[in-house]
């Protein structure tokens, strides 16, 4: 569920009632006081448009370096929870198959390069994982709280990582509305080409995930042994038609 990234007057009264509530009767066994709350909106959802230039330059990247590789994109507000990766560009980095590392003097000369309004829409840095998982490293999450301290009030920023298997860890810090939306909150979609999505449309209807085949366990028939017919208990001892002494 999304959650907020600046705490509101309102989170902060709640927290404090709740802690005077957790003081109230609190015993200590250690001497030490652990408070945790979390916060979280419900009923909220993102949409994020790659365009198809976007959508195929990620392609490219993602698929052809053997090594991680990362890229600044150009993004636009497209509606109140809609977002557009209009294009990427690489920078100019170091990168071994595990790590990015941005060459400084040549970032700086790069984004020189760029008119005012293309450089005030670079609103998104991706990177590729190669062929491990998209989980966000530390690296990443330091250099994600370096982005989010310089967003102004009415700003956002999008943060992407993929990997060779196209698995994607989407981030979307909406400053003008304080949310942080990810992953399961974001749709991504391929923007002007509804013919792709119309296709995958119907291709989801036709292809169905086979299910286990259902295995009938026979129950395991047991041998019944007939009892053979008790005859008189002459028939054994004297033979079989001979007189029983009883039988009058």
């Amino acid at each position: 569920m999304p959650k907020p990234i600046q705490i509101t007057d309102e989170m902060k009264q709640k927290a404090k009632d709740e802690f005077a509530e957790l003081l109230a009767d609190l015993k200590m066994s250690d001497g030490k006081i652990s408070y945790t709350k979390s916060f979280k909106y419900k009923d909220a959802a993102a949409v994020l448009w790659l365009t198809t230039l976007a959508y195929r330059k990620t392609l490219a990247l993602v698929t052809a370096f053997p090594d991680e590789v990362a890229w600044h994109g150009l993004a636009a507000r497209q509606g109140h929870r809609e977002f557009v990766i209009e294009d990427i560009f690489v920078y100019p980095q170091e990168v071994t198959g595990s790590t990015v590392n941005t060459d400084q003097a040549g970032y700086t000369e790069w984004l020189y390069d760029f008119d005012d309004d293309a450089f005030n829409k670079i609103r998104m840095q991706g990177h590729s994982h190669v062929n491990m998982g998209v989980s966000p490293s530390g690296v990443d999450n330091g250099h994600r709280a370096k982005i989010l301290d310089q967003l102004d009030a009415d700003m956002f920023y999008i943060f992407m990582v993929w990997n060779k298997r196209l698995d994607t860890h989407t981030l979307i810090y909406d400053m003008q509305n304080n949310v942080l939306y990810e992953d399961g909150d974001i749709t991504v979609k391929i923007l002007g080409d509804d013919s792709i999505e119309a296709f995958l449309a119907d291709a989801t209807e036709k292809v169905q995930k086979r299910k286990p085949a259902a295995y009938k366990v026979k129950a395991k028939r047991e041998r019944v042994v007939e009892p053979e017919p008790q005859g008189s208990i002459w028939d054994g001892y004297f033979g079989h038609g001979c007189y029983d002494p009883y039988d009058i």
